[in-house]
């Protein structure tokens, strides 16, 4: 019998029938007999149930938690949550794979490789989001879930073995760098295992590899002179330097296993991956502010962003986004694969400016009428600003149809004043341009000198 089966639980089917509630919410126990006609079942299968004497099955399981109004998980025994993959809650969710197919809108061979492997579908950025929502569960259960998959174990474990020899082959190879061979069999081999293209794996540990040969070139730099060195205090420090380095080597090459199996189940697209960039610059903590939605992504972007990384929020006419924990994560965690496989994209800044650099422009705060919210305009937007029109603004820029930004970046600190204002009639809504680009049009054609006034 299949675990997630096994672990249904009979004492919560029991519970559940006791404490069912009509559809006002009143107290309303359904008896086993009235419970077994709801569901296709008799008295006697329903206290067979109940008594642990038989177990149903995943259809039944879905009836059962249908009309006694709860989640079909919320029947099964949860004190193996933690041991379940994905086949496990699929059935403890009442769901066969070909239902959860033509709920998903995959193929059968593509939930196969999914259920089986591990593998996610190459171009569905929300398709770990899909999942949870149809299994009813927490995004962690999924993960963890899919780490259960004896494959993607057996994966783990091949792909450690097969990084550790790329490294010894490649890292401290003398010469230009030019990564691993595309034709190296480690690199063909994590290819077949990640259903991946060899050369996206190729770029991806062409750019980890590089950094380990930062770190083992750093290594040996201290070993010259805590060998060499005449002073024997140099030649201490030295050593524990490299002992450090050495330490920061083998911890960075534990780390890519990991990474490049949680990178295939949840890499986005670069349109994707450019917002994110975008909301992490605004202020790398989740929730700390509301970034307008039409400042960074164009409409068709906003229906692929995956929920578990950005959050989206309606205010009146206006759509606003900000980063989850997740998507905070998901950004530091896989920036250096980004890079490698978008090199013409920004990269996420450190807010932060070392003493002698010029300072980055910070965020413009700003608030909307109605609400105690905060809202940020990023600082790539101010600057796109700046540079493009070579001035210090303002510049208006219609955030929605009811709400206009008009955004000032002088010699302080950038301003943005949002006002109550009805877009043009004239003109289309949507724009057939980003605000940013509409805003720098107009003020191309504005007279020097004028200003348009607040509303």
């Amino acid at each position: 019998m299949a675990r997630g089966l096994a672990d249904f639980d009979p004492a919560a089917l029991h519970d559940a029938r006791r404490a069912h509630t009509d559809q006002g919410g009143h107290p309303h126990p359904l008896s086993a007999a009235r419970l077994g006609e709801l569901v296709g079942a008799t008295k006697a299968q329903i206290l067979a149930y109940e008594h642990g004497h038989r177990t149903p099955d995943p259809a039944r399981i879905r009836l059962l938690a249908k009309h006694l109004r709860i989640r079909p998980i919320d029947l099964m025994k949860r004190d193996n949550w933690h041991t379940w993959n994905l086949a496990d809650w699929r059935r403890a969710s009442g769901r066969t794979a070909q239902e959860l197919c033509a709920e998903l809108h995959i193929s059968p061979k593509s939930y196969r490789r999914l259920e089986q492997q591990g593998i996610v579908p190459a171009r569905r950025p929300r398709f770990l989001d899909d999942v949870v929502a149809a299994l009813g569960i927490h995004p962690s259960l999924l993960d963890s879930a899919m780490d259960n998959i004896p494959a993607v174990a057996a994966r783990r474990q091949e792909t450690e073995s097969i990084i550790e020899r790329l490294a010894t082959t490649y890292v401290s190879r003398p010469g230009h760098w030019k990564g691993p061979s595309p034709d190296d069999p480690g690199v063909l081999r994590l290819s077949h295992l990640y259903g991946r293209p060899a050369q996206r794996i190729r770029r991806i540990l062409t750019k980890v590899l590089a950094e380990l040969r930062l770190t083992t070139a750093r290594r040996e730099r201290e070993r010259v002179i805590a060998d060499f060195d005449p002073e024997p205090t140099r030649q201490l420090k030295a050593e524990q330097a490299a002992e450090r380095w050495e330490a920061v080597y083998h911890a960075e090459l534990a780390r890519i296993p990991g990474l490049l199996e949680g990178f295939h189940r949840s890499a986005q697209p670069s349109d994707t991956w450019h917002v994110l960039v975008a909301l992490h610059e605004v202020e790398p903590r989740a929730g700390a502010s509301w970034v307008p939605a039409p400042l960074v992504a164009r409409p068709e972007t906003l229906q692929h962003l995956p929920p578990s990384m950005v959050a989206q929020r309606t205010f009146g006419d206006l759509q606003a986004i900000h980063l989850t924990p997740t998507g905070i994560r998901h950004v530091t965690n896989y920036q250096e694969f980004y890079a490698a496989l978008y090199p013409g994209l920004r990269r996420p800044r450190q807010r932060t400016t070392r003493r002698g650099e010029a300072s980055t422009w910070s965020p413009a705060l700003f608030g909307i009428p109605a609400t105690q919210e905060r809202f940020t305009v990023p600082p790539h937007v101010l600057e796109r600003l700046v540079l493009r029109s070579n001035g210090a603004g303002p510049w208006d820029l219609w955030l929605s149809p009811t709400i206009r930004l008009t955004i000032s970046a002088g010699a302080g600190r950038p301003t943005a004043i949002a006002y109550d204002d009805i877009h043009p009639a004239d003109q289309p809504w949507p724009p057939p341009l980003d605000p940013v680009t509409m805003a720098l049009r107009q003020a191309s054609t504005r007279p020097a000198g004028s200003t348009q006034a607040p509303t």
